[in-house]
């Protein structure tokens, strides 16, 4: 690689994933779920949106993993089925 090259943009393996580039989106909290810590639609098109690019790699925002956990408003959860 020159130093007109950058590996930024050059395909990479990480474990069993191949991706295309080397970005990766970071956790972000954005605060889009419902009352009762269910994610909303809005988060669905959130990261259906910044994942569209096949061989992207992104990290969900942080969740509570019990009701009685979360310390803020509209955090999503992963203790329930919904």
């Amino acid at each position: 690689m020159s130093s007109s090259t950058s590996a930024l943009f050059s395909p990479i393996r990480v474990g069993k994933m191949s991706l295309q580039h080397r970005i990766v989106l970071s956790p972000l909290s954005r605060f889009r779920a419902h009352s009762d810590h269910v994610p909303g639609p809005h988060a669905a098109a959130y990261y259906s949106q910044r994942g569209s690019v096949p061989g992207t790699l992104l990290t969900t925002e942080g969740t509570i993993i019990f009701q009685n956990a979360g310390g803020y408003d509209y955090v999503p959860g992963i203790y329930t089925d919904e």
